[in-house]
């Protein structure tokens, strides 16, 4: 389903009415769902570990790197998720709890196998370095939760074309009770409604 399916049936349900078009337009009712389906789409992606929305990330060591760049699309790692190595296959990575964990393990207190990892600065750190060939390897959560009409993952909606990853009915429901709350309506129910699908 296309965005704009998605804002037509929110709009039905809450004005009676179903416009063409949304992101060209410049009429209040869809101007005010254009600003609230990006929200939504976020919340909605936040809300859980979505496999819809799981990659891969996968760093390959030369021997001396210590820091990667996160992928372009990096939201969070889900819950519980470990990160792996390619050669150490029944053990894990360690990641530090905390920064004074983290500067223990860099100044070599307490070196866990095959080593430890955190995200600071916009970057996974691991230490030792990962042994060149070998990998670290994690799944994480893609901000992308949104495609465009030509298949291109996006993080926000921005023409009618659009298309949310997740389902449909969700972005629906989430912006009939957003909207109404903006409006300062009632919108209990329609949250309820919302988080019970």
């Amino acid at each position: 389903m296309t965005v704009l399916a998605a804002l037509q049936s929110a709009a039905v349900r809450l004005v009676s009415r179903k416009p063409a078009a949304f992101f060209s337009s410049t009429n209040t009712l869809e101007v005010e769902l254009c600003d609230l389906v990006t929200e939504a789409g976020k919340d909605i992606a936040d809300a859980h570990d979505w496999r819809a929305l799981t990659e891969l990330a996968t760093f390959t060591g030369d021997g001396s790197t210590t820091a990667f760049d996160l992928p372009s699309d990096y939201e969070r790692m889900p819950t519980g998720q470990e990160v792996h190595s390619g050669s150490w296959e029944t053990w894990r990575y360690v990641r530090a709890k905390d920064l004074n964990e983290w500067q223990d393990i860099i100044s070599d207190i307490g070196l866990p196998h095959p080593g430890a990892w955190i995200i600071l600065g916009g970057q996974f750190q691991v230490y030792p370095a990962i042994p060149s060939g070998d990998v670290a390897k994690f799944y994480y959560t893609s901000k992308n939760f949104a495609l465009s009409d030509g298949g291109t993952p996006k993080d926000a909606f921005s023409v009618d074309t659009d298309t949310f990853r997740l389902d449909d009915r969700l972005l629906v429901l989430n912006l009939i009770w957003r909207w109404r709350q903006m409006k300062r309506l009632e919108y209990a129910e329609d949250m309820a409604n919302y988080e019970r699908a």
